[in-house]
């Protein structure tokens, strides 16, 4: 059933999921892979995204230094995993690119615009 759900997912991209909350995005770290199902993603300020670590290793999330607003990291994961999930909700617009402190070749964006766009 899990697998099912991961191929449907690929399939059908990044859904949001709605509750009281602002949306949530998912991405998925595929098995055997090296990448970000997507590597692109656009949201709106206060939505979350969540990567979801379907490989067999570790990772570690991090935004590119000098990316967003602030000096700070945007997006840090420490370790991240086999069968787990890593969240984080981008509070300002901006551009986002992220990459895995491990597996360097490993990059995504995600695109943040504000709430009335």
């Amino acid at each position: 059933m899990i697998i099912f759900l991961f191929f449907l997912s690929l399939i059908l991209g990044p859904l949001p999921v709605y509750g009281a909350e602002s949306p949530s995005y998912d991405i998925q770290i595929p098995p055997d892979a090296y990448k970000f199902i997507p590597d692109k993603l656009t949201i709106k300020a206060g939505d979350s995204v969540r990567w979801h670590n379907n490989s067999d290793r570790k990772h570690v999330l991090s935004s590119v230094p000098g990316s967003g607003n602030s000096d700070e990291l945007e997006i840090f994961s420490d370790e991240f995993h086999p069968g787990t999930i890593y969240s984080h909700t981008f509070k300002e617009p901006g551009e986002y690119p992220y990459f895995c402190y491990i597996h360097n070749k490993m990059t995504g964006i995600i695109t943040v615009r504000g709430k009335d766009q």
